[in-house]
C-alpha cells in the first residue's frame, strides 16, 4: 500500500509540475505575437518595449543558480512556491501596466519562471531515481516545448476577440490554481542541515552574467568592437572567472564545480548548442521566409508559413522530450546523447546544400526541434544520473543558465554574421551570411556530438532519506 501510495503521489506531482510549465511557456509564447499592442498601450519605444524579453531574459538567467541554490537548502518545493508567487505578481504587474516601467518590472518578475523546469526535476528525483523519473523530466520539458507553440497559436485568435490584458489574465488564474495544487498535491521536502548560502558566489554569478548578457544584447546597437561592448565582456571574464575560483575552494558554494565531473561538462556543452541551435533557428527561417524570390534563397511568404515552421519545429520538440528516458532504457545514456546531437548537425547542412525551398525549411526546422527536445531532455536525464540528490536543484539551474547565454550568444552572433554581406537593391543579406551562419552552427553541434561521445558511464546514486515525505506516507 505505501508503493501504490508513493506511485500516486509521484504520478499527481508530475501532473501539477506539468500544468505549471505548460502555463508559464504558454504565459510567455503569447507575450510575442502580442508586442505591437503592448508598445502602442504603454507607449513605448521599439528600443524601450524589447525589454519586455531582455528583463526576463536577465533576471531569470541571473535568479536561476540562486533559486537552485535555495532548492537544494531549504527543499524544492518551499523555493518554488515562492517562485508562484513572484511570477504571479509579475502577471498581475504585467496585466496591469500602464507604463513601460510597470511592464518591464512584471516581465521581470516573471523571469523567476525559468526555474519553474530545474525545480520541477529537483523534486522528481527526491521522489524516485531512475527511469520513472527521468520519464517525467522528459514530460516537463516537453510541456515547456508545447506551452511555447500553444502560446504563439492562441494569441492571434485570443487578441482578436478580447482585450491584450487577457494574456496575462488568463494564465494569472491558472498560476493561482497551480499554486493551490503545490501545496495540496506535492510532498514535503525536507531542509538541508548545511544551510550556508554563497552569497559572495551569488554576487559575482549575478553581476558577471548580467555584464556578459548586457554586452551581447547591444551588438546590434553598438557593435562587438565598441568601447561599451568590450568593457562589459571583459568585466563578464573577469567576474565569471573570480565565481570559477572561489566555487573551486569553499566547502558549500552556489554550484559545486566538483560534483558530476566531465558529465556535467558536457551537459553545459549540451545545453550551449540547444541554446544556440533554437536561437539560430528563430533567427534564420523568418528572413529566409521572408525574403524575395529576387534574392536568390527567399520564398517571399508572409509570417503565416513562418508560423507553420515555428509549429513543426515546437510540436517536434515537445514530442521528442518525453521520449529521452524509454530511449535510454534502450540505447544507453552515451549513445542517445550522441543520437540526439546529429539532428542539430544535419539541420543546417540541409539548407546548406541546394536551394533552401519550403520542403527543406521543414525538414531543418523538424530536425531541429527533434534534436533540441531530445537532446535537452536526455542532458537534463544525465544531470539526475551524475549528481546527488541535493545539488540537483543548483546543478539542473546552471545547465538552464548555460542555455541561456547559448541562446543570447547564437542569436546575436548570427544576427551580425548575416550583416556581413547586404544585397544593395533589396536590403536584405546576401546568402553567402546565411551560409557563414549556417556553418557556425554546424561547428557548434559538432562539438557537441563529439562531447556527447565522451560522456562515461554514470552509475546513478540513490536518492537521500526524505523524512518530511516519509512522514507524510
Amino acid at each position: 500500500m505505501d508503493i501504490e501510495k508513493t506511485s500516486t503521489r509521484r504520478v499527481a506531482s508530475t501532473v501539477v509540475l506539468c500544468l505549471l510549465a505548460l502555463t508559464y511557456s504558454t504565459l510567455e509564447g503569447m507575450v510575442a505575437p502580442a508586442l505591437p499592442i503592448l508598445q502602442q498601450a504603454v507607449g513605448a519605444s521599439p528600443a524601450a518595449i524589447a525589454w519586455v524579453f531582455t528583463g526576463l531574459l536577465l533576471s531569470g538567467t541571473v535568479a536561476a543558480p540562486l533559486v537552485g541554490r535555495l532548492a537544494d537548502v531549504y527543499g524544492p518545493k518551499r523555493v518554488l512556491l515562492v517562485v508562484v508567487t513572484l511570477v504571479a505578481l509579475g502577471t498581475l504587474l504585467a496585466g496591469l501596466a500602464s507604463s513601460m516601467v510597470i511592464l518591464a518590472l512584471g516581465q521581470a518578475l516573471q523571469g523567476f519562471g525559468l526555474g519553474f523546469v530545474p525545480l520541477s526535476i529537483a523534486i522528481l528525483s527526491g521522489l524516485r531515481r531512475g527511469s520513472s523519473g527521468k520519464g517525467g523530466v522528459g514530460l516537463i520539458i516537453g510541456m515547456s516545448g508545447a506551452g511555447t507553440v500553444a502560446g504563439g497559436l492562441l494569441a492571434g485568435p485570443l487578441l482578436t476577440v478580447l482585450s491584450y490584458r487577457f494574456i496575462y489574465w488568463i494564465p494569472l488564474g491558472v498560476l493561482v490554481l497551480a499554486g493551490v495544487l503545490v501545496i495540496s498535491v506535492l510532498p514535503a521536502t525536507a531542509a538541508s542541515t548545511q544551510r550556508r548560502i554563497d552569497w559572495v558566489g551569488a554576487v559575482l554569478l549575478s553581476t558577471g552574467l548580467v555584464a556578459l548578457l548586457l554586452g551581447i544584447t547591444f551588438v546590434p546597437t553598438d557593435g562587438w568592437s565598441s568601447a561599451l561592448v568590450l568593457a562589459l565582456l571583459a568585466g563578464a571574464v573577469v567576474l565569471l572567472s573570480g565565481f570559477f575560483v572561489l566555487e573551486r575552494r569553499i566547502a558549500q558554494p552556489l554550484v559545486d564545480l566538483r560534483v558530476g565531473g566531465r558529465s556535467m561538462v558536457i551537459t553545459y556543452i549540451i545545453g550551449f548548442a540547444t541554446g544556440w541551435a533554437g536561437a539560430a533557428t528563430f533567427v534564420l527561417l523568418p528572413l529566409i521566409v521572408a525574403a524575395p524570390a529576387t534574392s536568390g534563397y527567399g520564398l517571399g511568404q508572409s509570417p503565416l508559413t513562418t508560423g507553420t515552421l515555428l509549429t513543426v519545429f515546437g510540436l517536434l520538440g515537445a514530442a521528442s522530450a518525453p521520449l529521452a528516458a524509454p530511449l535510454e532504457k534502450l540505447l544507453g545514456a552515451r549513445l542517445l546523447l550522441v543520437l540526439s546531437c546529429l539532428p542539430l548537425v544535419a539541420a543546417p547542412l540541409v539548407l546548406l546544400i541546394g536551394h533552401p525551398g519550403f520542403p527543406q525549411l521543414v525538414i531543418a526546422a523538424g530536425l531541429i526541434g527533434l534534436g533540441i527536445g531530445l537532446g535537452f531532455s536526455q542532458a537534463m536525464n544525465v544531470v539526475v544520473s551524475a549528481v546527488p540528490v541535493e545539488r540537483i536543484g543548483s546543478a539542473s539551474s546552471t545547465v538552464y543558465v548555460v542555455r541561456g547565454v547559448g541562446s543570447t550568444l547564437g542569436a546575436q552572433v548570427t544576427g551580425s554574421l548575416l550583416t556581413l554581406a547586404i544585397l544593395p537593391a533589396l536590403g536584405v543579406p546576401a546568402w553567402s551570411g546565411f551560409v557563414i551562419a549556417l556553418t557556425v552552427a554546424t561547428g557548434v553541434a559538432v562539438v557537441a556530438t563529439l562531447s556527447a561521445g565522451a560522456l562515461p558511464r554514470v552509475k546513478a546514486s540513490l536518492p537521500l532519506p526524505n523524512p518530511a515525505a516519509l512522514a507524510e506516507q
